[in-house]
């Protein structure tokens, strides 16, 4: 049985500080859906995120999905934090997507 992700756009506020509504949703097939990191941090400094999935896309779904929208991950809802790595010797990669709950609870 074949895993899949529901992927909402979200877009930012326009210039009137309005949100616009969400685009349609639609799925995506990931390679593999991961559990999130677990980091602790200590101390201060340097931007750390934790997610409660870590979901990984072919490259060919590069274009749609994106920072800050929404996915649906095996029945939670989530905010995307993608990063695309593509090999500079061979082109091929992938996309990495760490799901976050809104709320901070998974």
């Amino acid at each position: 049985m074949t895993e899949t992700v529901t992927v909402t756009p979200k877009y930012p506020v326009d210039a009137n500080g309005d949100h616009p509504p969400d685009g349609a949703p639609y799925t995506l097939t990931p390679l593999e859906i991961a559990p999130g990191n677990t980091m602790r941090q200590f101390g201060t400094g340097g931007d750390l995120e934790d997610a409660e999935f870590t979901v990984f896309l072919p490259l060919a779904d590069e274009a749609k999905i994106a920072d800050d929208y929404g996915i649906k991950v095996r029945g939670h809802d989530c905010f995307a934090r993608v990063q695309v790595w593509r090999s500079q010797r061979s082109g091929r990669g992938g996309i990495v997507v760490l799901a976050k709950s809104p709320s901070g609870k998974s």
